[in-house]
């Protein structure tokens, strides 16, 4: 399958636009006696839609089972499920939810206890085989599972391979897909390309004021340089009004003085008192930029490197647009640059290269009347042979992480040669903080970081009244 066959989807951290909804009946079994409904993204591509049913039964799904799918604007789903669900609709059967907003859900009791009703070897598969960091984004207070990690979306660093090359630099030798590097290296590495191939832009990333800002682009330059909003990992999820708010502390600090190094250059007041990192790196057209532009850049050829993004990314840059049919030799992926070292943080496994996690988890309407067919739904899509095809025709890495360096995701003729870059990032992703007040305090953190880093105020000040803010919200939500 060629470049052609991938969607193209920012998972699990979308904006909120029109419902954009269809409904594929197609391939439906009419002698089905079970019909379990559910939703897909809407900017899944249409021939995965079509195919989705067919490679259920072709994984072993019930012949009696049929399957209705429609697809849904990612930015629509949350609302739409919350509103289905207070009024105890039954449809859909399977709800696909953002590991960003699926604990709200739970915590209101509004999705099946699936420690409940799977069987202890699907439990056990679901523990043993999946990111742990996706199965965790659906668990409850008491450990338990709400929901079956789907749609797996970690990121890399995407890079112009062929002018690091031509800029004297040797990717394949130095190991650049497997070995994470500094920031302060790869940022002299991108102005020295920047230089000499005369590139518009060194690195472009999303840091529109949105909650892009707090779920994904500084959650993971934060998390590189050892900071968190909350205290660490063991914090993520809450409890609400009981964990400490670490948003000023010298890491946290250290990750916005880098940005403002990199945007601005060393003049800057409040820049980083280390010359090994170059500045002017990162264009202040960022700070408006989200999803669109930033990777328009990249794409077009007026930059180096471009900081999020799926796989998928790259199908457009092998189009006739932009990198044509080279751009396998064109784009690569570097894990993601690190300010310091895991040992180098106080907060246990945060530190190093980091990517935050986004995608889509499955979970299962406790309202359904179709609950067991549901399950062995969500059972086939587990299975190795399902994820691996689901993949091949959407884009969609596979949630099983050992799945990624298997010989039917490897040898993807566009997106097989990220597979090592993307293991690397697996094994080091960092959740959103969610809890029921995750977009309250999203909303602050986000306008507050993009106050720091747009220069209206200094990190220390920023962070002070962030932490007060957040302190205030948790005293108030507390339980």
């Amino acid at each position: 399958m060629g470049a052609a066959g991938v969607g193209l989807s920012i998972a699990g951290c979308t904006s909120n636009g029109g419902d954009g909804s269809t409904t594929n009946t197609g391939g439906n079994r009419s002698s089905g006696s079970t019909t379990v409904t559910m939703n897909l993204l809407s900017r899944t591509p249409k021939n995965a839609v079509e195919q989705f049913e067919s490679m259920l039964h072709e994984a072993g799904l019930s012949e009696d089972i049929s399957v209705e799918v429609s697809t849904k604007s990612p930015g629509t789903l949350e609302d739409q499920y919350r509103q289905w669900l207070n009024a105890g609709r039954g449809k859909p059967d399977i709800l696909t939810m953002d590991v960003g907003w699926s604990i709200p859900f739970i915590r209101r009791g509004q999705l099946l206890n699936l420690s409940e009703h799977l069987p202890e070897d699907t439990l056990q598969t679901i523990e043993d085989d999946f990111n742990d960091a996706s199965v965790d984004s659906s668990r409850g207070r008491e450990g338990d599972i709400f929901g079956v990690p789907f749609m797996f979306d970690v990121r890399g660093q995407y890079y112009r391979r062929d002018l690091a090359k031509e800029a004297g630099y040797d990717p394949e030798g130095e190991n650049w897909s497997t070995e994470p590097m500094s920031w302060a290296q790869f940022s002299q590495i991108t102005a020295d390309v920047q230089r000499q191939q005369g590139l518009e832009y060194g690195i472009t990333m999303p840091f529109e004021l949105s909650q892009t800002v707090t779920c994904c682009t500084f959650n993971a330059i934060m998390s590189q340089w050892g900071g968190a909003y909350f205290g660490g990992r063991d914090y993520l999820f809450g409890p609400v009004g009981d964990r400490p708010v670490t948003v000023d502390e010298e890491q946290v600090l250290d990750a916005l003085r880098m940005l403002r190094t990199l945007m601005y250059g060393h003049d800057d007041q409040h820049a980083l008192d280390d010359q090994s990192f170059a500045g002017g790196v990162i264009p202040t057209d960022v700070l408006g930029w989200r999803y669109t532009k930033d990777l328009d850049a990249f794409l077009g050829g007026n930059a180096f490197s471009y900081t999020a993004g799926l796989p998928a990314i790259a199908q457009l840059g092998a189009s006739d647009d932009n990198f044509g049919e080279n751009v396998t030799e064109k784009v690569g992926m570097i894990p993601k640059p690190y300010g310091i070292t895991e040992a180098d943080s106080k907060h246990q496994g945060i530190g190093g290269t980091m990517s935050p996690l986004a995608g889509y988890n499955l979970s299962i309407n406790p309202n359904s009347n179709s609950r067991e067919a549901a399950i062995e739904v969500i059972q086939t899509m587990m299975k190795d042979e399902f994820l691996t095809k689901w993949f091949n025709v959407s884009g969609y890495l596979p949630p099983k992480t050992a799945l990624l360096q298997s010989d039917a995701v490897t040898s993807h003729p566009l997106l097989g040669q990220y597979m090592d870059t993307l293991s690397v990032m697996a094994e080091n992703v960092i959740p959103r903080p969610v809890t029921p007040i995750y977009f309250q305090e999203s909303k602050v953190i986000s306008q507050e970081v993009h106050n720091v880093v747009s220069q209206n105020k200094a990190p220390k000040q920023g962070m002070t009244d962030l932490k007060t803010q957040l302190q205030d919200i948790e005293e108030s939500y507390g339980q």
